[in-house]
This record gives structure tokens, C-alpha cells and sequence, in this order.
């Protein structure tokens, strides 16, 4: 018996030596080394979270050995110091991580040295762009940074928008994989961690019992297709982005889903993509044969228990291929360019079918949208181009300015789209990727207009290849790294684009009222008017004041020209104009601002007064309009003024259109731009001067056709004060008005 117990142990002991030789064996083959991160924990809200004290070494695709360790605050690096002045934070996904490359070789290493400032990298890979605001929101309050640096990847991040992470992936002892392919259930016992996270032996076993399902590198259902980069969610029947915005809202699951915003740029743009969406779901009658993923169909079925998302090395990170992420990339790309075109084709050869009428309907609806939006990108200098991601930009920049932060955009494209030498590590012939720039530029200008420094890291990629990406994957080299961290670090040290205000009214405002609309039953009681021969008109919050000849109080009428007009104090929204006849006013009255409008009559031609006579008319008379507030209602009167104003010169080409304007912008800012735009077009003078839209004003870059008139304000910030007019919120900007 004893003999049999020694066998048995002895059996056990060689056993468990070669066990502990072949795992030895497997960790000095791999230098220690896995393909994947295995450092990660399950979160409910964000799907996944970094282990604080975990670390790792990565190694795929032959590249460099690198080693991860993961701070006591989830994210990669030392435990942070206290919080600092002028602090950084970069946010984004494994690319911000540093997937691959060393620590202190991370784009936020490189920025730390460009700039001088503390830098911190709250990159995770696996999140998107709803758990990146999650970060901002969390980092905001903890650390009080001065800049936040999103980084935002082509590669994910537009398949991304509407999937929150906890749908994506799940945790599997440690390993981040597809949703598809977690285990429905996982038995726990005491080891398992150390079984199948930590053994190269184990991790062998695996890689050779796992046979990747035909057509893996497809991709998976969770990964997004090309209608998440559309804007346009795949989900059945074609929800609304109202309607996802409540079903995603309302699970629980995704508490920072509000960015679902379905792809605009701001105001008039965003009209146009909701209208074109409408159009989209009409698609079956003019595209029958188009599917977003055809003829790379997503693998629809499950593949639980599968762990190929722990031992193949294809893409890191990625489980879906490049080559299949930059075909959805061209053939969004492309629909976005053609839908319509399709869309009139179809109506021209089918003008009877049943469905014509609804496809007729959002076309109209469509082209009616695209026209307001091209007259308001007209205003602007660089247009104004929508991008499915700039509704989470704005979430963003909102967040960072609540808490006194500066948000910075960074676009970082696939490498394919960098250099066509990348298809090559691939295995794939090189495509023409030229088109889906268009979805970083678009990303920058959208964050330009909302005020948001941004940068397409493209060129400063392109300059550094080869060798900006590594071996037979889409991340970042170091040399890569480098050259995103020197053009990130250039942005930052250029000064903020001042954000630009959507199209459309503010609640309480509305366009200027037509000549019409200024009647006898609009009439208004001021103090002063009837004395001064003025007429007060009021329509909703708009003020309108004509007076004619002089005063009473100087021997009866006597003809002489009208007062001339000076705005002293109020919005600079506002317009004046004299002619023959009489002197007009137009002035907004805004809770809270205060007017002061001097008249100034002329006795010229009146008998001169006796020897020693002094009268106060002798040299003009002098009123002054003042608009007050106490409460909700303005308080109007005219009061004696003592001194002279000066009034603003009439533009030398309106000068010719006096008599046929009722009315004419003078402004004291002299960026205002109807007058400058139309020096020779009475009728488009007016137009603009009206605020009618089919003239609008040409405004310089540091402006912004806004404001009830769609006239040119300076843009402002706290930074960049107004220089006349009072930095006053629009539409998501500031305007000097």
C-alpha cells in the first residue's frame, strides 16, 4: 500500500513538474507576453473597466514586447498626483491607451513633454464615445483638468455612437470580448484566474483547440455596420433618433446615451439629416439590392464559448478586419453622396407607383431642408458640414465648459486611409479611400464651428510613413505616436476657434416684422412722443419709432429736415434710417437691456432770434429716447439730452437706395455686412436689411450671420471681448449684439 501511495505521488510530482516546465516553456516562447489585454473587470454601466493595481505584457503581430500596468484610478501608468494647474486629460480607446507601444511612448507621454504640462492618459480600450463622456464627466469632478484631449477613432468610434460598450463587450476572466461570444454562464472556483488569465500553458491549449468560424474577420453585430456611421441606427423597423434616444435612455444600461443626436452638424444641417434619414428608410424602393453589409454580411448567429476573441492575434484589439472596417467606411461614404440622386432617378422612371408619393414627400422635405442649410453655410466662412459625431462633440464641449475645462478634438484615421503601403501587412489589394476623409473634416469643421479646437491628424500620419503604424495591425508605432503628439501639441498652442451659433430663433425671438405689420392698431403710448411729432409702434418684442419735422414748442410747424438718429446705448441688433420725409427706428426690446436713443433736430431756416436772444432751439433741439426695465415690462420715454451725439455715416452705396428703403441698417459696427455685400442692389439691400435671407450679409471670419435679422455679429468669448455690443449667448455661441 505504501509502495501504490509512493507511485501515485510520484506520478503527481512528475506530472505537475512538467506541467510547471511546459508552462515555464510557453511564457519564455511568448516572453511573457499576450496578444490582448487580460487586464480588464466587468462595470454594468461602461461594460468594462481597467483592474487598478493589474499589470501585463502585450506583445502581437511580432511587434515589440510592451509592458501595461494599470493605476489605482483604472487607467494606464503610475498612480496620478494630486491634480495640477494647466492639467491635460486624454480621452479615447486603446489608441489613446497606447495599445503596443511603451508607456512613456503613449501620445499622452508625448504631449507631456511637447508642452511642459502634467498629462494624464484616461484612455481605455473597448470604450467608444458614450464611455468617453463618461470619463470626461468623471475626471471633470475629480481632477478640475484645464484640457480635456478627445481622441477620436476612425477606426471604432462612428460604428460606436449608438452602441454603449456594455452591449458591445463582456468580461472573461479578464479577457474584453464581443458579446457574442461570452459563455452564458461561467463556472468560478478557486484558480480559475490563474488558469485562464495568467497561463501561457492554458492559453496554448486554447489557441490550438480554437478553430475561427468561416469569415470571422467580418465582423459581429455589435461591432456596428454601415448605417451606425450614416447616423442612421440599424435597428428593426428604422427607429427614429428620438425613439432610440428613449430606448437606450430608458435601459439602465447606458446612462451617458444622450449623445444619440443621429448625426448633424447644428441648426439648418440638422433639419437636413433628420430629413434625410426619412429618405434613407424609403431606401428599398429605389436601392432594393442595397444592404449596408452585403456582400460582407455580419455574422448574425452567436458564437458562445467561442475564445477567439482571447487567442487570435487578427487586428488586437479589432475583431472585425481592416480591410472589411474600410469597405463599410467607402460604401457609407458613398450612400450618403448617392441616396438622393438614386432617390430622383427612381421618382423619374416611376412617377405612378404606389410609393412614389411618400418617396416625393421626404424628397421634398429634404431638398427643402438641404436649401435652408446651404443658404446658412453660405454665411459662414468654411460652411458648416455635418458630422454623425458632432451632437457628442457638443455634449462634450458643454461638460468641459460647465467645469471650467477647454475641450481639444483629435481625428485620427485608419491607416489605410493614412497611406495605400498599408494594405500590403494585410494581404489586401489597396483601395481608394480618398472619399472618407471626408468623415475627419467633417469632424473638425463641426467642431470649429462649436467653437472647439479640433485637428485631422492625417497629414502629420501621412508625413511620418512609413512606419507611423505597426506590423500587421491598425495601432499606432511609436514613430506614429510621436507625430500625433507634436501635431496635437501644435493645436494646442494655437488659440481657440470662437464657437459659431446654430441657425434658427432663440424661445421669445422672432424675425424682423415687415413694413405691413407696423399698422395703427400696433400703436403704443410713449412719453414724449406726441411732442417730439413721433409715432411708437410695437410688434411682439420689436419697437418702432418714426418722427417727422421739428418739435412742437418753437412757434408752430416749420418745415425743416427730420432729426437725425444716434444710438447711444442697446443691442446693436437694431436699424435706423432718415430720409426726406421722417427718421425710423427699429430696436428689439430685450429683457434687461437698456436703450438710449438720441434725436436731433435742426432749425435751419427758421428767422434768426433778437439781439441777445439765447432760445434753446437756436442751436437744435436734443431728445433722447430711453428704454428702461422694471420686471417683465419696459418702461418708454423721451427726456431731454444735453449734449450732442454723433450719428453713423450711411454707407456710400446705400446712400443711392435711400429713397427706395424703408428702412436701412446704420450700424456703429461696421461689420454688419448688408451694405458692404450689396453696394449697388437696392432690391438685395433690402433684402438684407430686412432680414428676408434671399440676400444674406457677407460677413468677415471673425463673424457670424445670426440674430433675428440674419445679420453679421462678431463673434465672443470671455477670452475675446466685444469691442462694441454686449457678448450675449445665441444658439450655442456668443455674439457681441
Amino acid at each position: 500500500m505504501p509502495s501504490r501511495v509512493r507511485v501515485v505521488g510520484l506520478l503527481f510530482a512528475s506530472t505537475l513538474l512538467a506541467l510547471v516546465a511546459a508552462e515555464a516553456g510557453f511564457r519564455l516562447a511568448d516572453d511573457g507576453a499576450f496578444p490582448h489585454l487580460n487586464v480588464y473587470e466587468p462595470d454594468a454601466a461602461l461594460g468594462t473597466r481597467l483592474k487598478p493595481g493589474a499589470s501585463q505584457r502585450v506583445s502581437f503581430h511580432g511587434n515589440p514586447v510592451t509592458d501595461v500596468r494599470i493605476n489605482a484610478s483604472g487607467f494606464r501608468g503610475a498612480d496620478w498626483p494630486v491634480p495640477a494647474a494647466g492639467e491635460i486629460v486624454v480621452v479615447g480607446d486603446s489608441q489613446a491607451f497606447g495599445l503596443g507601444v511603451a508607456e512613456g511612448e503613449s501620445i499622452p507621454a508625448g504631449i507631456a513633454t511637447a508642452t511642459g504640462r502634467p498629462t494624464l492618459n484616461a484612455g481605455v480600450p473597448t470604450y467608444g464615445p458614450q464611455e468617453y463622456l463618461a470619463v470626461i464627466t468623471r475626471l471633470l469632478a475629480e481632477r478640475k483638468p484645464a484640457t480635456v484631449v478627445l481622441l477620436v477613432n476612425v477606426a471604432n468610434d462612428f460604428f460606436e455612437l449608438a452602441r454603449p460598450n456594455a452591449e458591445r463587450h463582456r468580461v472573461w476572466d479578464g479577457w474584453a470580448v464581443r458579446a457574442e461570444t461570452m459563455p452564458r454562464e461561467v463556472v468560478d472556483f478557486p484558480g480559475r484566474q490563474l488558469l485562464f488569465r495568467d497561463s501561457h500553458l492554458v492559453f496554448a491549449l486554447r489557441r490550438v483547440l480554437s478553430t475561427p468560424p468561416e469569415g470571422a474577420g467580418r465582423g459581429l453585430p455589435s461591432e456596428g455596420s454601415a448605417e451606425d456611421v450614416l447616423g442612421v441606427e440599424s435597428v428593426p423597423g428604422g427607429a427614429s433618433a428620438s425613439e432610440l434616444h428613449s430606448l437606450v435612455a430608458g435601459s439602465g444600461s447606458a446612462p451617458e446615451s444622450p449623445i444619440l443626436l443621429a448625426g448633424s452638424a447644428r441648426g439648418a444641417a440638422e433639419a437636413r439629416e433628420e430629413a434625410w434619414q426619412a429618405l434613407f428608410w424609403e431606401r428599398e424602393h429605389f436601392l432594393p439590392g442595397w444592404s449596408p453589409d452585403d456582400p460582407l454580411a455580419l455574422q448574425a448567429v452567436a458564437q458562445h464559448n467561442r475564445p477567439g476573441d482571447i487567442v487570435v492575434e487578427a487586428d488586437a484589439e479589432s475583431g472585425r478586419s481592416v480591410p472589411v472596417t474600410a469597405e463599410l467606411l467607402r460604401k457609407a461614404v458613398s450612400m450618403q453622396r448617392t441616396l438622393v440622386d438614386e432617390a430622383r432617378k427612381w421618382l423619374a422612371a416611376h412617377p405612378g407607383d404606389a410609393e412614389a408619393g411618400a418617396v416625393r414627400e421626404k424628397l421634398a422635405a429634404y431638398d427643402k431642408a438641404e436649401a435652408e442649410r446651404i443658404a446658412l453655410a453660405s454665411r459662414l466662412p468654411g460652411g458648416l458640414e455635418a458630422s454623425p459625431l458632432a451632437g457628442f462633440v457638443i455634449a462634450a464641449r458643454d461638460r468641459c465648459e460647465a467645469a471650467g475645462a477647454e475641450l481639444v478634438v483629435a481625428a485620427l484615421p485608419l491607416d489605410v486611409q493614412v497611406s495605400p503601403g498599408e494594405w500590403a501587412k494585410y494581404g489586401a489589394p489597396p483601395q481608394d479611400m480618398t472619399e472618407t476623409r471626408a468623415l475627419l473634416t467633417d469632424l473638425v469643421s463641426a467642431s470649429h464651428h462649436a467653437g472647439v479646437r479640433a485637428v485631422d491628424l492625417t497629414d502629420a500620419l501621412a508625413a511620418a510613413e512609413p512606419g507611423a503604424f505597426l506590423d500587421g495591425d491598425l495601432h499606432l508605432s511609436p514613430k506614429g505616436t510621436a507625430a500625433v503628439s507634436a501635431a496635437l501639441s501644435r493645436t494646442l498652442a494655437e488659440p481657440a476657434p470662437l464657437a459659431r451659433p446654430a441657425g434658427g430663433l432663440p424661445e421669445g425671438r422672432s424675425r424682423l416684422p415687415s413694413p405691413a405689420e407696423f399698422t395703427l392698431d400696433t400703436e403704443i403710448t410713449v412719453k414724449g412722443s406726441t411732442r417730439n411729432r413721433c409715432s411708437t409702434r410695437r410688434v411682439r418684442e420689436w419697437l418702432y419709432v418714426e418722427c417727422v419735422g421739428l418739435p412742437e414748442g418753437y412757434g408752430g410747424w416749420v418745415e425743416g429736415t427730420p432729426p437725425t438718429v444716434a444710438v447711444l446705448e442697446g443691442p446693436l441688433e437694431r436699424a435706423t434710417a432718415r430720409d426726406r420725409e421722417s427718421a425710423r427706428l427699429l430696436l428689439p426690446l430685450l429683457p434687461g437691456r437698456n436703450a438710449r436713443v438720441a434725436f436731433t433736430w435742426s432749425v435751419a431756416g427758421m428767422a434768426a432770434p433778437a439781439e441777445g436772444d439765447d432760445p434753446p432751439w437756436a442751436k437744435g433741439r436734443r431728445e433722447q429716447l430711453v428704454v428702461g426695465w422694471e420686471g417683465q415690462e419696459p418702461t418708454i420715454g423721451f427726456v431731454p439730452l444735453a449734449e450732442p451725439a454723433e450719428t453713423a455715416p450711411i454707407p456710400p452705396g446705400a446712400a443711392r437706395c435711400l429713397d427706395e428703403l424703408w428702412t436701412l441698417p446704420r450700424w456703429t459696427n461696421a461689420t454688419l455686412g448688408c451694405a458692404d455685400a450689396y453696394p449697388d442692389t437696392c432690391t438685395a439691400l433690402l433684402d438684407c436689411a430686412l432680414g428676408l435671407g434671399t440676400s444674406p450679409p457677407v460677413c468677415p471670419e471673425t463673424s457670424a450671420a445670426a440674430g433675428s435679422s440674419g445679420w453679421c455679429y462678431a463673434l465672443c468669448d470671455a477670452h475675446t471681448p466685444c469691442a462694441v455690443g454686449v457678448c450675449t449667448p445665441w444658439q450655442g455661441g456668443h455674439l457681441c449684439m
